[in-house]
């Protein structure tokens, strides 16, 4: 038998906290996070707890995790109960232990649970199991920003359009900056409902379309004149 054989083989595994905020929040990345104040941040996040671990106590969600029945030291309640030495194996959490059992609560919600008399830690759920179960819920944060990001982008207006058309026409990038001369002729060549680009307004419209810095002039014509490709 080889050391591969003796050791426990799992399904794809997950910590409960990923879950948890793809569940609260559609994803797991904070910065994409969307709340008007932290107190609602933790009521989504409370909502999730709830609805996963109601999945894991009765089995729906199968875990994992080392157990360990050796308590270090002694507490008066068996919540408190702390436990060394535990499994250098990972096996199956049973569901009764999930009937009964103690969250360890911690910043990035929990790893390890006890039960009078036993304790696992390292806990991580089986991913085909929290995609069967909760993909629905993770996909309602997907519908709402995409119907969040098809509102915003439905309008639009008759300049904001024409810079478009500029920055496709020039191929404007933030490494190809066009001198803003040429394009306040471009503009002045168009026309917006029926009547040509005033200068004035071109000037502006040029100056929407480029960076910043172009715009205070680091883009000087001999500048753009030594980026361009020399003829043989």
């Amino acid at each position: 038998m080889t050391i591969k054989d003796q050791i426990p083989s799992f399904p794809e595994l997950t910590s409960f906290y990923l879950i948890m905020c793809e569940v609260a929040h559609g994803t797991a990345d904070s910065r994409e996070w969307n709340y008007h104040s932290t107190a609602e941040r933790t009521y989504a996040e409370e909502l999730a707890t709830a609805k996963v671990m109601g999945l894991i106590r009765d089995g729906s969600i199968r875990t994992t995790g080392r157990m360990s029945v050796t308590k270090k030291g002694s507490a008066k309640r068996w919540e408190a109960q702390q436990y060394k030495q535990h499994s250098k194996v990972r096996t199956y959490v049973d569901t009764d232990f999930w009937r009964t059992a103690a969250v360890v609560k911690s910043y990035l919600g929990f790893s390890t649970a006890r039960s009078n008399g036993r304790e696992y830690t390292d806990i991580l759920l089986v991913v085909d199991d929290c995609v069967a179960h909760l993909a629905d819920e993770v996909a309602a944060h997907s519908t709402a920003d995409n119907e969040a990001v098809s509102q915003q982008t439905d309008y639009s207006t008759p300049y904001i359009d024409l810079m478009w058309q500029a920055i496709d026409h020039f191929q404007i990038s933030s490494e190809n900056q066009p001198i803003k001369d040429t394009l306040v002729e471009w503009f002045r060549a168009q026309e917006i409902g029926g009547q040509k680009v005033s200068r004035a307004t071109a000037e502006y419209l040029a100056s929407f379309v480029r960076l910043p810095e172009s715009r205070l002039g680091g883009n000087r014509p001999w500048k753009v004149r030594a980026r361009q490709p020399q003829s043989q």
